[in-house]
């Protein structure tokens, strides 16, 4: 008996030796659980190239992680025309495991990762953190955004505030990388002296999200919403190495603003997927960052047919479930003029979404936004009405506020001049808004679960409360307060 003790302790040992390397190269650089299709968990790490993947410990049973992409190193750029978005550099692996839904603990080199919790009554919901960089050797180019500056880009700061409202979910809207190049010599040269870093690669996506991301990585699972700034033609190859639902797939040599760009159809665009939280609430995850929703649905048949096939879960969820719908571009919002509406996801949803779907989150509008519709405004969503629209676009990408492009520009009128307490009668697919605000600040949302359904708080980048948002029953308004009122 004492020998069987002995040898149980001595495999415990071992195994605690497989899972929490001595050598700080063979440990993981960052790890994380997601949750995908059915809300079955993914438990993935990213190792150094020379790593092997790591064993995890599920449960306290040592369960070894398999590659899901091997490193790559970039080709040499050929001409002008070379494509820096395709086949970047990654000196990384990245690895995962499924992990079944009745586990209890998890940890990968020691450290734990959380699991879900019995009851999501917290949930952080943000989006659009990267830090902007985006400038061609001759030519203007995008406002460069200071990544070295906390105030000019706070995700980091966001990050850390997010970790501290402790989530028991975490819910990222899309674009994660925004530092694409920086070409010019004049305007590139400061950030060359702060040592900034700028590229497809693994260097530009730690920079921008992993690094900072991490505490908030650490503090709940997450659901990872894909933005356009993830499409195979701009920092594609990093979303599906690293944070895709699908099996990893290299992106292909698309174009960015050009014939071979990016398209809903040659995007390795996932289908739709359902996670229920419980009986009474799911999320529904939509990828339309492929979507070019500033064209009008008669000129991307495609596309509706693409979004018919891929939404299909809409007509699978149970009725009297409550759904939330995610995804990166809103199916409403300021940016898109009159002459694209109705575009290809509109149309298929007039006749597609089901009257239980209660909001509609996104970002890619860099700004917080609610847009609320009286239930009788629109026929084809009658006698439901129209799902809230709430944008939450505003973590630490530049604001819509410093875009001179913008309709949400402050540059003449000062800060704070195009944010509004109320619509300003401009029409959603020939529909005016009810009721919703409308704020330029770097931003992150926290909704609570009690008795009389969902309270959210809109949070600053250090965690302070902006204002304060009521989601009651079954109603299809975020009714937010707009600060100061």
């Amino acid at each position: 008996m004492r020998n069987c003790a002995l040898l149980l302790a001595a495999l415990s040992l071992l195994a605690g030796c497989a899972t929490s390397p001595t050598d700080d190269r063979q440990r993981a650089l960052s790890s994380w659980l997601q949750l995908g299709p059915g809300g079955d968990g993914s438990l993935r790490a990213i190792v150094r190239a020379g790593a092997d993947c790591p064993t995890a410990m599920i449960d306290r049973v040592a369960r070894p992680m398999t590659s899901r992409a091997e490193p790559g190193k970039a080709p040499p750029l050929t001409g002008a025309g070379g494509n820096r978005a395709f086949n970047p550099e990654f000196a990384v692996r990245s690895c995962e495991l499924a992990v079944p839904s009745p586990a209890r603990d998890a940890s990968i080199d020691g450290r734990p990762i959380p699991l879900p919790r019995g009851e999501i009554k917290r949930i952080v919901v943000v989006g659009d953190t990267g830090c902007r960089i985006k400038v061609p050797a001759g030519g203007k180019g995008d406002p460069i955004q200071d990544c070295a500056s906390p105030a000019a880009w706070p995700w980091p700061r966001i990050a850390a505030a997010a970790a501290r409202a402790r989530p028991d979910l975490v819910i990222h809207v899309g674009d994660y990388h925004y530092r694409e190049y920086c070409d010019d010599p004049q305007r590139c040269s400061t950030l060359r002296e702060q040592g900034v870093v700028v590229g497809y690669g693994w260097a530009g996506w730690d920079a921008d999200f992993f690094t900072p991301a991490a505490p908030l990585l650490s503090a709940a699972p997450w659901v990872f919403v894909r933005g356009n700034h993830e499409n195979c033609d701009r920092g594609g190859e990093g979303w599906m190495r690293f944070l895709s639902p699908l099996p990893y797939q290299a992106c292909g040599n698309q174009m960015y603003k050009s014939a071979t760009r990016s398209v809903l159809d040659n995007n390795l665009t996932a289908a739709a997927y359902r996670i229920d939280l419980d009986s009474e609430l799911g999320l529904i995850v939509a990828d339309n960052s492929g979507h070019e929703d500033y064209r009008p649905a008669r000129e991307t048949p495609r596309d509706v047919a693409l979004f018919r096939q891929t939404l299909a879960v809409l007509r699978e969820a149970p009725a009297t479930q409550r759904l939330w719908f995610f995804s990166h571009r809103p199916v409403w919002y300021d940016l898109l003029d009159p002459a694209s509406q109705p575009n290809a996801l509109q149309t298929v949803l007039r006749n597609g979404l089901p009257a239980n779907v209660q909001m509609a989150f996104a970002g890619h509008q860099h700004a917080f936004e609610t847009i609320n519709f009286s239930p009788d405004a629109d026929r084809a969503f009658h006698p439901a009405g129209r799902p809230a629209q709430v944008i939450v676009g505003g973590g630490g990408t530049q604001l819509e506020s410093l875009d001179p492009h913008s309709p949400f520009y402050e540059g003449e009128g000062g800060m704070g001049s195009k944010e509004r307490a109320r619509p300003d009668g401009r029409l959603y697919d020939g529909v005016a808004a009810a009721t919703g605000l409308v704020l330029n600040r770097y931003s992150f949302l926290l909704l609570e679960r009690d008795a009389e359904g969902w309270g959210g708080t809109v949070l600053d980048p250090d965690g302070l409360p902006i204002t304060r948002c009521r989601l009651s029953g079954g109603s299809k308004e975020l009714a937010c307060r707009f600060p100061g009122h």
